[in-house]
């Protein structure tokens, strides 16, 4: 995943969560509102800097157990381009301006339950179910031999976390029974629902994509479902039978019924991808209705993780956010 770097900008960062004990800063300008707005429409780990001369810093995507390499990496990043001190101001979506970030941004989020195997997203500020606009569920995608269970979120998470949906986890470390997980996650479902979420949306990438639609033709009670690069045969070049993996594909989206909002993206050169996905799921839809926005082979995206550029995010999080939680359509979806 990139990690993005913004500089140049003078600010005050508004608060966005939990606040500690600040610093005095200078009042925010125009320039900085617009930083800070950008700053917002990306996910978790991230960090927010600003140097002595006003110039910003900030890095957002980037995994690990906690924020401490995007911390790290935006003060560097600030140390080099300005005139220090650098001030932290934003870690994840906490104020912790001039403070010590460790002794402000708790690993969880006080007040927030597993939800069967779901987990909140650590060091992540939450509304709770009575609070928060809903909630979004990002499972992970995975390899062979790794956990990725503190992998970051795809960046675009955050034009959902941005309009007040609280963030939880579905971490599978291994991956050894896909009916087991689906059927887990849309129980999940059924209980955050019970607690008073009044919406709840699956997102995921490769593997978390497909346990995400699986539980979702599972009868899951989910608002909308964002599938990218869905996918859990492995590379099409070590699989014994790609017609297996796409045959699959079809059944999968063949059950998938009208109600929820679907959003599914597609790249060009993904090495997981037996071909003819896309037409797959036109043909399933037509026959079903079931409301999608396909994003198929977008130009300037390659490979089986580019739903994780920043530039993807940019470009994209805004329609698919729009459709998901509104059922509005706007370019580029």
């Amino acid at each position: 995943m990139k990690a993005l770097i913004v500089a140049g900008a003078t600010l005050l960062v508004a608060p966005l969560g939990v606040v500690g004990a600040q610093q005095a800063a200078p009042p925010i300008n125009a320039e900085a509102a617009k930083s800070l707005s950008d700053f917002q429409n990306f996910g978790p780990h991230r960090a927010f800097v600003i140097g002595a001369d006003g110039r910003a810093s900030w890095y957002v995507g980037v995994g690990g157990g906690d924020p401490g390499t995007a911390v790290s990496a935006a003060l560097k990043r600030c140390e080099e381009r300005g005139k220090p001190p650098c001030v932290l101001h934003v870690v994840n979506n906490y104020t912790v301006t001039g403070s010590d970030w460790r002794a402000q941004v708790p690993q969880r989020a006080a007040d927030t339950p597993d939800i069967g195997r779901l987990r909140p997203e650590p060091f992540w500020s939450m509304r709770g179910p009575n609070l928060a606009a809903g909630l979004i569920v990002w499972s992970h995608g995975y390899m062979a031999g790794k956990n990725s269970t503190s992998s970051a979120p795809q960046p675009w998470i955050g034009r959902f976390t941005r309009i007040g949906y609280d963030l939880y986890r579905f971490d599978r470390e291994w991956i050894v029974d896909w009916a087991g997980d689906a059927t887990a996650l849309a129980e999940a479902v059924r209980k955050a629902r019970e607690m008073g979420y009044r919406r709840v949306v699956l997102a995921g990438q490769s593997a978390g994509a497909w346990v995400s639609l699986a539980a979702m033709a599972r009868g899951a009670p989910v608002d909308g479902v964002i599938s990218i690069a869905a996918a859990h045969h492995g590379e099409v070049a070590k699989m014994r039978d790609p017609t297996r993996a796409r045959s699959e594909w079809q059944n999968m989206i063949g059950a998938l019924r009208t109600g929820p909002r679907v959003v599914i993206a597609n790249f060009s050169e993904d090495t997981y991808d037996v071909g003819n996905r896309m037409s797959d799921a036109r043909t399933a839809f037509a026959r079903s209705g079931v409301d999608v926005v396909i994003i198929d082979n977008p130009e300037g995206f390659k490979g089986h993780s580019a739903g994780g550029d920043l530039v993807f995010a940019r470009r994209f999080g805004g329609c698919i956010e729009s459709f998901i939680d509104k059922g509005t359509r706007q370019p580029p979806c």
